[in-house]
């Protein structure tokens, strides 16, 4: 799956949490920013190409909704973050955290608690 832009992603975002739409009710949310209906349109289309968006059609027009979920959004996010940059090592995620304290070793204890009750239940 092709990598979203910023501008992208945040269309996604409308599409998660709006729920299927046509490209008149997108252009209403950017109200504010004044973007023109083809300018969205257009992303829209390329989203739809990128495997994000599919469509179904009323009449001459199409309501778009997503073809993934938030989640498996972030899980191909994370993963293709992880495998780039961390060497495929969730290991060596969580380490760079600790080396930049952005976890605390209590945090650290929740999560293990968190991941052995998860064991214990699916045993």
């Amino acid at each position: 799956m092709k990598k979203l832009t910023q501008k992208e992603e945040e269309i996604m975002n409308f599409y998660w949490t709006k729920g299927p739409m046509f490209v008149k009710e997108l252009v209403e949310l950017y109200a504010d920013q004044k973007l023109h209906y083809n300018t969205l349109s257009t992303m829209v289309r390329a989203l739809e190409e990128k495997g994000y968006l599919d469509h179904e059609q009323f009449g001459n027009t199409y309501r778009y909704f997503p073809a993934i979920t938030q989640e498996e959004y972030r899980t191909k996010t994370l993963s293709t973050v992880v495998k780039k940059y961390f060497n495929n090592s969730y290991q060596n995620v969580v380490s760079q955290f600790v080396e930049d304290q952005n976890i605390s070793v209590k945090e650290l204890k929740k999560i293990i608690r968190k991941i052995e009750n998860s064991i214990k239940e699916t045993k």
